[in-house]
């Protein structure tokens, strides 16, 4: 496991705590909480493993957070359900002033970048949930451009060629993957990103809600041409993807149809930047109208490029590369849609004819690559059209037009060293002005390189993007806390700086859990039921014995520690799990159930389903469990039942907090709907604050709050049930 430590590294003079707080110096914290790091993320041997579906392992975690039977909760209700809700109901008292507290020194998933196009230090990144960031020195430092739009989810930017101060926006990731959020439309700036407004919103223009390329005409700026995804199948409203076209500066648009008129994705769209009139795109269209198009007449019409390409069907998501300095030289990078995982490579595709004629110059170098569905990136060096760097998991490069290609970053290298690059890269950028440099955001940030591709180093430093499954602070000291990260393992501070935060433990970082009297004695887990116990300075594997196949249907685990008791602890993966011991876990008879609330004076709140809970007594060792029903809320044979959480407070262990998922209607004076309206739960969030945030992307959540007595080992059913809403 190693000995690498995570300990507080700062004078006991510097403190951020507000004055009076009975917080530690950091002089004691340093001295007192030393954290054995546990094992970091590592690479499968064998490459890619067999996935029948083009979506990441995670998808069925996310997806059972969804509103049956749509993907998600339609965004436009959710905004003006958040505004209403903000005009009517008062702010609680000491919530209006809030604080950024991190992390800054980790980063999160990027998924655009745009760079002045005469000062390439100059650059705009869009992050996944985390809004739009500028920095005028490369990445060294960064500010929030971003602070009162309706969403976090950022899929493009773009930057007019000619006015560095003009910037559009679109919103909604396009990255393919369950947990890549809608948006609400395109936003623009006229100072650089001091200010944005909404220039065409979804809902009025019917534009994608997952806008993943904006290209603007070098010869005229106000034609602009946007790609994006939907999911119209499978989600609330009118939610499709495809082509749209603008010729005033994005007043207006257009859907273009020559592919299909009904459902299909742009994936990629550029503009020769010498020849008016040429544009290059890619669609995916569920059969033999996908693959690259070429336009010579300024979009009026389009031609499938098919010379020495595969059939259209074979095309997955495509990215797009035209040589500056030559610009019949061009790339394409390809998903392989009939491979066996759907997202595998199906070449990275070569033309020296503008797109008349294309070679698959991939070789087998890229047997390993994977994923090409979530990450996929090209680019050219602006004064060498045979320079050019590509990726998805890592990023690849030749020197020689494709003859030959080396890995040039490998994720699981040590951090700062030169070949090591977070992994999984959505976008990257050789800005014309500065030949050699290289922009590559990915699911760590940003890293950067100065050679070309040949080495690296992370400029994610002031980037408040961290994407959270779980957070947890120490309530005997509130200078440490932490939460587990998407892609980033589990980060914990133990001085609350914002940018003191570590890794303690690899994965994509689940739930974490703090003794409520020892901040040296906690749990943090990643996926696929592995679960770690820090204390006393020693890290042990604790992870439930359960089966393989188990442990892979098992993206994220709950964790619950009874708080007067906290070497007793429950966690679930399709049955449940205790110790009493601090590990190791025995099972225990229970439903079948993957989220578990609060312990509290010995007992457990177990969801079935998002209508049917279990309480499970000490004393019985779960053996005992009774249903109760919440009000309202669907029948647990409903196939609109979807996923719950349940808490109690610890001053008031027989008061239940439950949410769930499903079908709903609008919210009429607080009073529980009933239909129509899709309410979801756990939207990852974006870096910590001192206190709830004001809300920005989340949905209002119904929480059923009833009061149960306690009847020996068993429960009798609530008299008085209050229905209640939060933010959450």
């Amino acid at each position: 496991m190693g000995k690498r430590r995570l300990s507080a590294r700062t004078s006991a003079g510097h403190s951020t705590a507000a004055a009076g707080a009975p917080w530690r110096t950091l002089a004691e914290v340093a001295a007192r909480i030393v954290f054995e790091l546990g094992p970091r993320k590592k690479r499968n041997p064998g490459g890619p493993g067999l996935r029948l579906v083009s979506h990441k392992t995670r998808t069925v975690w996310f997806r059972a957070r969804a509103g049956w039977p749509v993907r998600e909760a339609p965004v436009g209700t959710l905004v003006r359900e958040r505004v209403r809700a903000h005009a009517a109901l008062p702010a609680a008292p000491g919530t209006r002033t809030w604080e950024s507290i991190g992390p800054t020194n980790i980063g999160g998933r990027m998924t655009s970048i745009v760079a002045d196009p005469v000062n390439p230090d100059r650059v705009w990144v869009g992050a996944a949930g985390g809004g739009v960031w500028f920095s005028g020195d490369a990445g060294k430092t960064w500010e929030s451009q971003w602070h009162s739009q309706d969403v976090l989810n950022v899929g493009a930017l773009a930057i007019d060629p000619k006015n560095p101060n003009l910037l559009y926006c679109g919103t909604g990731e396009a990255n393919l993957s369950a947990d890549s959020y809608p948006g609400v439309g395109v936003y623009q700036t006229l100072d650089a990103g001091k200010t944005w407004h909404l220039a065409a919103s979804s809902e009025r223009t019917g534009l994608p809600r997952r806008i993943g390329a904006i290209a603007i005409d070098p010869a005229d700026t106000r034609h602009l041409v946007l790609g994006g995804v939907g999911f119209d199948e499978v989600s609330a409203g009118h939610d499709i993807g495809g082509m749209y076209t603008s010729r005033d500066g994005g007043l207006t648009w257009k859907r273009e149809t020559f592919v299909a008129p009904g459902n299909y994705w742009c994936h990629s769209v550029v503009f020769h930047p010498k020849r008016r009139g040429v544009i290059y795109a890619t669609f995916t269209a569920r059969g033999p109208a996908s693959g690259i198009y070429r336009s010579v007449d300024d979009g009026l019409t389009w031609t499938p490029l098919r010379k020495g390409l595969p059939p259209g069907e074979r095309f997955g998501r495509t990215s797009l590369a035209v040589s500056g300095s030559d610009p019949n030289t061009m790339y394409a990078l390809a998903a392989d849609e009939a491979s066996a995982r759907a997202d595998l490579l199906l070449g990275v595709f070569r033309s020296t004819d503008g797109g008349a004629s294309w070679a698959n110059v991939a070789g087998t170098h890229f047997k390993d690559e994977g994923q090409m569905s979530y990450g996929s990136t090209i680019a050219v060096h602006p004064t060498d059209p045979a320079h050019v760097l590509c990726g998805g998991v890592d990023l690849h490069l030749s020197l020689n037009g494709g003859k030959t290609w080396r890995q040039v970053t490998h994720w699981d290298a040590d951090r700062g060293e030169p070949n090591y690059a977070h992994a999984d890269h959505h976008a990257l950028l050789m800005p014309a002005a500065a030949p050699g440099r290289v922009y590559d955001p990915n699911d760590g940030g940003m890293d950067v390189s100065h050679d070309g591709g040949l080495s690296w180093t992370n400029r994610s430093n002031g980037l408040a993007t961290t994407m959270f499954y779980d957070a947890d602070v120490s309530q005997s000291d509130g200078r440490v806390f932490g939460g587990g990260a998407q892609d980033n393992g589990t980060v914990v501070t133990t001085t609350a700086r914002p940018d003191s935060f570590g890794e303690i433990l690899g994965g994509d970082g689940g739930w974490i859990v703090f003794d409520p009297a020892d901040a040296t004695h906690l749990f943090a887990s990643y996926y696929n039921l592995n679960i770690f116990r820090f204390k006393g300075g020693r890290t042990k594997n604790v992870s439930p014995r359960a089966t393989p196949a188990e442990k892979d249907a098992t993206w994220m685990a709950y964790i619950a520690m009874d708080p007067t008791k906290p070497t007793t602890l429950f966690t679930g993966s399709q049955r449940v799990w205790r110790t009493k011991t601090d590990g190791p876990w025995m099972e225990v008879p229970s439903p079948r159930s993957r989220s578990l609330g609060p312990i509290h004076d010995g007992f457990s709140w177990v969801p079935r389903t998002a209508a049917c809970f279990s309480v499970a007594t000490e004393e019985t060792a779960g053996a005992r469990t009774s249903p109760v029903r919440f009000p309202g809320m669907p029948s647990p044979r409903s196939r609109r039942a979807r996923r719950a959480q349940i808490w109690s407070l610890p001053q008031l262990p027989t008061l239940a907090t439950a949410t769930c998922s499903g079908p709903r209607t609008a919210v009429r004076r607080g009073r529980m709907p009933t239909r129509g309206f899709y309410l979801t739960c756990h939207i990852i969030r974006s870096s910590f604050r001192r206190m709830p945030p004001r809300p920005s992307t989340s949905p209002v959540t119904p929480a059923c709050s009833c009061r149960r007595t306690s009847d020996g080992p068993g429960w009798r059913s609530p008299a008085t049930c209050q229905m209640r809403w939060w933010w959450i």
